[in-house]
């Protein structure tokens, strides 16, 4: 398949280029400077991620698109802003599919959050995560208001190493096992699931 890797130089984007190569992909990554990625397996394309005219130069011919940008900072508007651009420059190229990194705790997946970590749910997320996490729901919610074949995954807090425990994907209400996930372990389901189809509309929560 050819995928569009957006936020590929980030610790969880860096993971999901390789995993796609190592699928025997066709990767394409969108980066604001080219120099950051030298694998020569990888078509590189200067430009933005919340910039419809730069997503379109790369959008056409893509079998799917995999998203894995996060904030710089918590106000940082990107996940909102690039939901947006992504949605309309999609639309036009004719590309459907869509797989998306929220976060744990976002929307309706906040309970489980705040049952398995008191003071994580009750204490972090709306003190320190509040910008943050209004952010992820703004772009969840310009996802799921469009026509595209999206997955949005929310994973538990990301960590580089592994945790040694199998990956869960749950729906809906679960009883969290663990409150952190190895960035690889991400890379791998989004590779997977662009390939599987098996969460077209859904948002599953990713624990370990």
């Amino acid at each position: 398949m050819k995928i569009l890797v957006l936020g590929a130089t980030g610790a969880t984007g860096q993971h999901v280029v390789q995993k796609a190569l190592d699928g025997g992909h066709q990767v394409t990554v969108l980066i604001r400077d080219a120099s950051k990625v030298t694998n020569p397996q990888v078509t590189v394309v200067t430009g933005r991620a919340s910039s419809v005219a730069d997503l379109a130069k790369v959008f056409g011919g893509q079998d799917a698109v995999v998203r894995a940008l996060g904030p710089r900072a918590q106000k940082d508007p990107i996940c909102a802003e690039a939901a947006e651009a992504v949605v309309q420059a999609m639309k036009e190229a004719h590309v459907s599919r869509l797989v998306w990194i929220s976060a744990a705790g976002v929307g309706d997946s906040a309970g489980p959050v705040t049952r398995a970590s008191f003071i994580f749910g009750r204490i972090i997320m709306p003190l320190f995560l509040k910008h943050t996490y209004a952010n992820h729901l703004r772009a969840e919610q310009t996802l799921r208001a469009s026509a595209l074949e999206w997955t949005i995954v929310r994973p538990v807090e990301l960590v580089d190493k592994p945790t040694g425990n199998a990956v869960t994907a749950n729906l809906g209400e679960t009883r969290l096992l663990g409150l952190k996930i190895a960035r690889a372990d991400v890379a791998s389901f989004l590779v997977r699931e662009v390939a599987e189809n098996k969460y077209v509309r859904q948002l599953p929560l990713l624990h370990a």
